[in-house]
């Protein structure tokens, strides 16, 4: 099938189920509790009429079609479909349990808002069962749908990937209403003791056991099902970056909620200490998101720890690091602001007395300090040995895309810090030289005190660079001077040029040309010795001892698609022969570099769009709990 003809099929399905299952909804209710309204009636009875032969005729269709194509089954689309749908069921049927539970602990109560306000407790049962009922029904028959498809064409792949995202997100959402109900319930039991008493909270404390009847089960259902993905005998599933990206997701919501939360702590207790006035904070509050928090913080650790004994991937290790470089650029956020506010201090503590603000001020940076060092040393400490490794992990953890970011990040920010405030100074100084008023000793010292912060930072990741670029300068050099390769190809205008581009970019590489056709006394045996043969493509067509020579040896072959008269490359773009010379630079490259050989594709403008928006949500990211510490 085409995807166009699956988009329209699935995409007119989805609509059509979702517009009769809650018209059969809307209807059995009216029917049995609300009593029969006319108008509403009339309306969802003509959504069936119309909706239920579309979807029967639609879904009828993709399932002839499945029955007759065995690689329908194994669509992705189609598994696409599947799992939206049960998900687009089982979250209202979630939503429908957690109403009928609260409902059942406070029978007294109206529900707050709705059409069933008004209802009686057993109304609003039948009320909440019609649904459970339409939506369960629904729900098993999707599910049993894909199980069959699942039978014939196993979740691999893309689809794989579908059912990940899927068990992931519920086995969330069961995680996220657990670890809030944790953190609400023991901050209630807490408050049962001290001067505040909130015992007669009845109400809130029925919403969190609610919260953990519902969410415990579906969060053991789908952790469930997860962990014995990931214990099958599928190695994609061990490898999975989506279930990296979960787990250290979880990881960093408890670790930084745990890091505020203890910051907002000990600034109030440093506060007390130097003698500050504090507001007199209710510690119980930041002290039950903590223990929530740490529970969450804990156990996911504890699951990484034992997926560690899993090699790890190429992705997996990028998630591993976007995760260590978020924790530590927010560690060292805290410590640079840290940092400068006990220099404000200290420079309007000169100017000014010490009075309450400025030791409040002088607390909060104490503990941003006292939190945000481990923060950061241990993450940072951790990617700092992998990267001085002489190993291809060390090169790899050298070359991360999320290390360049890291770094070149605060380079940014300490340039632009200590560019400003220098413009700053600059501009006050010649101000005052036009006979204006003076800066005060604060404004310089604290400018100051800025550029010194700024340059101290500069100076230490700019080191971390060079000592980087003369290792990958040193390796490489290293390597390149220990592989053989082999140009093999006619002494034309495009090998002649393929050769010339290779010395002016790898001028270290050691690579010989080998031109056809070859005298009768040419000694072919160095292209036993070769690591790697390159060149043209019409080698091939060349024939002869020298392309026998070529296909005997162990070297690795790496040809570049060059169009010959009467010859076409399937799935290969037509480029001119300065676009095929930065190709197969591009892939000898990455041939020397020990990675997989892909051709280059410049970054179109969707995906620097994509890109942008990511930066921002990064440092949205770091800047937002630096900015709740403070």
């Amino acid at each position: 099938m085409s995807n166009a003809r699956r988009w329209y099929i699935y995409l007119v399905s989805a609509i059509s189920l979702q517009a009769i299952t809650w018209a059969i909804i809307a209807l059995l209710r009216n029917l049995l509790i609300f009593g029969i309204d006319e108008e509403a009636a009339a309306f969802q009875v003509a959504v069936l009429i119309i909706g239920l032969p579309v979807f029967l005729i639609h879904w009828l269709w993709s399932q002839k079609l499945a029955n007759q194509e065995k690689a329908e089954r194994g669509a992705v689309l189609r598994r696409i479909f599947l799992y939206g749908m049960m998900a687009s069921l089982l979250a209202p049927f979630l939503a429908n349990i957690y109403d009928l539970i609260r409902r059942l602990f406070n029978s007294e109560n109206e529900l707050q808002s709705g059409s069933y306000s008004r209802l009686s407790l057993d109304d609003a049962v039948i009320y909440h069962l019609i649904a459970l009922l339409v939506l369960g029904l629904l729900w098993f028959y999707l599910y049993r749908v894909k199980s069959e498809d699942a039978k014939i064409i196993p979740e691999i792949g893309g689809n794989a990937t579908v059912r990940r995202f899927y068990v992931l997100s519920f086995s969330a959402t069961g995680l996220t209403m657990v670890t809030i109900a944790i953190i609400q319930l023991s901050r209630w039991v807490m408050f049962q003791f001290g001067d505040i008493n909130i015992s007669s909270t009845n109400d809130g404390l029925m919403n969190e056991l609610t919260r953990v009847i519902v969410g415990l089960p579906l969060w053991l259902f789908f952790w469930r099902w997860a962990q014995n993905l990931f214990d099958g005998d599928r190695e994609e599933e061990r490898t999975s970056a989506l279930r990296k990206f979960y787990l250290y997701g979880a990881v960093f919501i408890g670790t930084m909620n745990v890091v505020v939360m203890s910051a907002a702590i000990l600034s109030d207790i440093i506060a007390k200490l130097i003698g500050a006035p504090t507001s007199d904070g209710e510690i119980r509050v930041p002290l039950s998101i903590i223990i929530g928090s740490a529970i969450l913080w804990v156990y996911h650790t504890f699951v990484l720890r034992d997926d560690a004994k899993v090699d790890e991937t190429t992705r997996q290790a990028g998630v591993r690091r976007l995760y260590a470089y978020l924790i530590a650029a927010i560690g060292f956020s805290a410590v640079i602001v840290g940092v400068a506010g006990i220099f404000t201090v200290m420079i309007q503590g000169v100017e000014y007395s010490f009075g309450g603000s400025l030791l409040n001020l002088l607390a909060y940076s104490i503990a941003g300090i006292l939190v945000g060092l481990p923060l950061w040393i241990i993450p940072w400490r951790g990617e700092e040995i992998q990267s001085t490794e002489a190993s291809p992990r060390g090169d790899d953890a050298r070359q991360s895309v999320v290390r360049k970011i890291y770094i070149y990040f605060f380079l940014f920010v300490a340039t632009t810090t200590a560019l400003s405030s220098s413009v700053y100074v600059v501009y006050r100084l010649v101000d005052t030289l036009f006979g204006n008023d003076a800066p005060t000793f604060t404004q310089l010292a604290e400018a100051i005190a800025l550029i010194a912060i700024s340059v101290g930072i500069w100076l230490y990741h700019g080191s971390i660079l060079r000592r980087e670029n003369k290792l990958e300068k040193s390796a490489r050099d290293k390597k390149l001077r220990a592989t053989s390769v082999i140009m093999v190809g006619e002494q034309e205008k495009f090998e002649e040029k393929l050769l010339l581009k290779i010395n002016e970019e790898i001028p270290e590489l050691d690579i010989h040309p080998l031109w056809l056709p070859v005298e009768e006394n040419t000694n072919l045996d160095i292209l036993d010795k070769a690591e790697l043969i390159i060149g043209a493509s019409s080698i091939a067509f060349s024939g002869g001892a020298v392309w026998e020579k070529i296909i005997a040896t162990s070297a690795q072959k790496m040809f570049t698609p060059v169009w010959s008269e009467g010859w076409d490359w399937a799935g290969v773009p037509t480029w001119d022969d300065d676009e095929l010379i930065e190709q197969t630079l591009f892939a000898l490259e990455q041939f020397l570099e020990g990675n997989e050989t892909r051709f280059f594709k410049p970054a179109g403008i969707g995906k620097i769009i994509l890109i942008v928006i990511a930066l921002i949500i990064l440092l949205l990211i770091m800047g937002i709990p630096v900015s709740m510490i403070f």
